[in-house]
């Protein structure tokens, strides 16, 4: 079964995880995509509230962004408020042939319902010598560790089903045009949080992120029994209960010819 993620209800706390969680190597990935050419013109697919596009505004570049969800766009708009905007689709994008020198999603990608067609549609829209850059997760290494992974169970093959691996990314990129496509890390996210503490200061809340909101409320309140009842195991023996993450985020490029 496919699973989405209603933005439109979890927009007002979506800002939440850039005051709390590391996006150094994505900020300095970004940077370098972008560069620093007077009158760049730069597209965001699935921009939601609009941070990214803040990010980059302002310097002499031109940022547009697009979201399938109204309530994202509202917050957008305060928070890019240099950025235009609009509510359409990744597989349709509103836009003419060769309008932007960058096309970029961050955390995006495995939203898109049909992720070839979205490629397509930003070969199309980017000019000769322009590249595309799309950031996120890959739970097909094999190597991540999460602690959202060990107490909610199958949250990791619902990620394997919506996040496509890099190799395939790479493919698809090749298959719609473009050309020197490569995929590099670009931050390492080891962590460790007191699990009681993040009980009770919304850690663990359900629009936290995307994996645990993807799940029915049957299965978030499982998940979170799980962890109450290992918090209390600990707590019985004397000891403090963590939760532990080992992630790799990354980046996959691919160049339109000049």
């Amino acid at each position: 079964m496919a699973r989405s993620v209603d933005y439109d209800r979890i927009a007002k706390n979506y800002d939440r995880r850039y005051r709390e969680n590391d996006y150094s190597g994505v900020e300095a990935a970004l940077i370098a995509f972008v560069g620093e050419h007077q009158g760049q013109s730069v597209l965001e697919v699935g921009c939601g509230t609009g941070h990214w596009l803040g990010f980059i505004g302002g310097n002499g570049i031109s940022v547009t962004g697009l979201d399938a969800s109204f309530q994202m766009l509202a917050y957008a708009r305060t928070n890019a408020p240099s950025a235009d905007l609009a509510q359409a689709s990744a597989e349709c994008l509103p836009s003419s042939n060769e309008s932007f020198d960058r096309v970029f999603c961050i955390n995006a990608f495995h939203h898109f319902q049909d992720k070839v067609a979205f490629l397509t549609e930003a070969r199309r829209a980017l000019r000769p010598g322009g590249m595309m850059m799309t950031i996120g997760l890959d739970p097909h290494t094999g190597v991540d560790q999460w602690y959202i992974y060990d107490y909610f169970p199958n949250v990791l093959e619902i990620d394997r089903r919506r996040y496509p691996p890099s190799t395939q990314i790479r493919e698809w990129m090749r298959a719609a045009g473009f050309t020197d496509c490569a995929t590099r890390q670009i931050q390492h996210l080891p962590g460790r949080l007191d699990a009681r503490a993040s009980l009770e200061n919304g850690r663990l809340d359900k629009s936290v992120t995307s994996q645990l909101n993807v799940l029915s409320d049957e299965e978030y309140r499982q998940g979170i029994d799980r962890v109450r009842e290992a918090v209390e195991s600990a707590e019985a023996r004397g000891e403090s209960l963590y939760l532990c993450a080992d992630l790799r985020v990354f980046a996959t490029f691919g160049a339109v010819p000049s």
